[in-house]
């Protein structure tokens, strides 16, 4: 196995430089390609100093989103690099080399295996949502919203990650923050839809992958730390934005890929209107953060 990690940077480089810093000496790391998504600030100037035999610096020319700096730096490792497998890594991550060769490891045990995750922790080391059930867009619109989200939990939710149960567990999908992937087999099914600029990436690609039989397991003994949304909350600070955002991403998986008719658009788009007036509410009203 060849393995190249993809570190996508957007106005981090200080991040960025600490996780090329912390994993560059990983023997099981092959190369490391870093992307700088049309930084606005300095970073592409701070990041000259990464590049060497092992590290890779590319920039993309426009920011277009997560989905498509990253499958630039696929693409480079997987038809100049010649990476059989890819780590995708959000910059706010703490990972340590024995998580990634278990992660290895899994694809040499189990067959049409595309990807393989570890549990997701936060800063506290705390057990963080790990993975994802995919739904039919019903489903998925309760699990979008606050108070459906915490009635339906049982049966929008199936979070092995919890569960106190050994080995590996399969999962339709896992966080984008840090995972490994057959690079052949992203290619195959996108790699990530570059119609969506944040949010819902992962969930279309484990869609798309499940569509063509691979696999996508989840190591329940394995972990790593996800400082979330530090990278997100520098480009986007308004939680409204943010909602605003996930909820075009929303009805463009619904669109494209559940393939809802008109009226299933218009109620979707009705209920995620008054999503946002109950966020607004919450926090513009009442003060309240998450």
């Amino acid at each position: 196995m060849n393995i190249s990690c993809i570190i996508l940077n957007y106005n981090d480089a200080k991040t960025t430089l600490s996780l090329v810093s912390a994993i560059k000496d990983y023997e099981c790391l092959d190369s490391i390609v870093v992307v700088d998504n049309h930084s606005s600030d300095d970073s592409v100037s701070d990041l000259q100093e990464l590049k060497d035999e092992k590290v890779h610096l590319l920039i993309s020319p426009v920011n277009g989103g997560y989905g498509s700096g990253n499958n630039l730096g696929i693409r480079y490792a997987y038809e100049t690099l010649h990476a059989s497998h890819v780590l995708i890594a959000n910059p706010d991550v703490m990972v340590t080399e024995d998580c990634i060769i278990a992660m290895k490891e899994a694809f040499q045990k189990v067959e049409r295996l595309a990807v393989a995750a570890a549990v997701t922790k936060d800063r506290t080391g705390a057990v963080a949502l790990s993975s994802w059930k995919l739904h039919g867009v019903f489903f998925d619109l309760l699990d979008t919203g606050l108070i459906t989200r915490r009635l339906f939990r049982r049966w929008l939710s199936d979070r092995p990650e919890l569960k106190g149960k050994k080995g590996y567990a399969f999962v339709d999908a896992v966080l984008g923050s840090l995972f490994l992937a057959d690079a052949k087999a992203l290619i195959e099914c996108g790699p990530f839809d570059e119609k969506v600029f944040l949010y819902y990436e992962e969930k279309i690609l484990g869609y798309q992958l499940k569509e063509k039989g691979y696999r996508t397991l989840l190591l329940l003994e394995e972990s790593y730390v996800h400082l979330h949304s530090v990278s997100i909350d520098k480009s986007v600070k308004s939680i409204l934005r943010k909602q605003a955002i996930l909820h075009e991403s929303k009805l463009h998986y619904y669109k494209a890929y559940l393939k809802i008719n008109l009226l299933q658009e218009l109620l979707a788009r009705g209920l995620l209107a008054f999503l946002m007036v109950e966020i607004w509410f919450l926090t513009k009203i009442l003060g309240l953060s998450w």
